[in-house]
């Protein structure tokens, strides 16, 4: 399910700041315009962060294929918490 703040406005209006993190956010803008937010696809509780809720992380409403617990925006990079830790985006993929 794709909603209208998930997908990339037609102009961008605003980078989010630093240390935003989403939750409590809903989403994050980049410095290419990109909208950065949770889905509502869950993981299982096994396979999610110890205690926490995982969803699959959406990029302009689109699957990056990542599930995490969250979304922050820190020294100009977005990066999402997942089982496996910290993943970064490198522009293509989460590493």
């Amino acid at each position: 399910m794709i909603f209208p703040y998930m997908l990339k406005p037609k102009e961008q209006l605003f980078v989010t700041e630093s240390y935003v993190s989403t939750p409590p956010a809903l989403w994050i803008h980049d410095e290419r315009g990109d909208v950065w937010t949770l889905g509502t696809e869950y993981q299982q509780q096994r396979d999610a962060p110890n205690g926490e809720f995982s969803f699959n992380v959406l990029r302009n409403g689109v699957d990056t294929g990542l599930f995490a617990s969250r979304i922050e925006r820190r020294n100009s990079k977005v990066r999402a918490f997942t089982r496996r830790g910290w993943k970064v985006w490198s522009g293509v993929q989460f590493i």
